[in-house]
């Protein structure tokens, strides 16, 4: 395990989001702190995910893209495909699984990409 701390707050967010981003096209696995209760989290995500089989792709049109991105810069989110999130449909019957989940950046903990797990302080 590796150990990684940083000097300010803005240098932990950047570092964070480029080893998430490292992760390409391949499953890593995330643990992070939820902003609206503080409860620990572990997740299980992709990136760059092109066709989800039972999840509705994010808006593609490019000023919605555009607006998306400059939000989750903003607030120190990155957007990924939650591999492990189940799907139901209105009649409560499980469908699939994988959704579109935002986490904050500043609330991760440890990441676990590449072979190699980094903890965070």
């Amino acid at each position: 395990m590796i150990e990684l701390s940083f000097k300010t707050p803005q240098e932990k967010v950047s570092k964070v989001r480029n080893l998430i981003l490292s992760a390409g096209n391949k499953i890593g696995n995330v643990w992070f702190i939820k902003r609206s209760n503080g409860q620990k989290r572990r997740m299980s995500f992709r990136l760059r995910v092109a066709k989800p089989q039972y999840a509705k792709i994010p808006n593609s049109n490019k000023n919605a893209s555009r607006k998306h991105k400059k939000m989750n810069q903003a607030k120190n989110l990155i957007t990924v495909f939650d591999t492990n999130s189940i799907r139901y449909d209105k009649y409560g019957k499980m469908n699939g699984r994988g959704n579109w989940k935002s986490i904050p950046l500043d609330g991760i903990i440890r990441i676990a990409v590449n072979g190699q797990i980094y903890r965070i302080k």
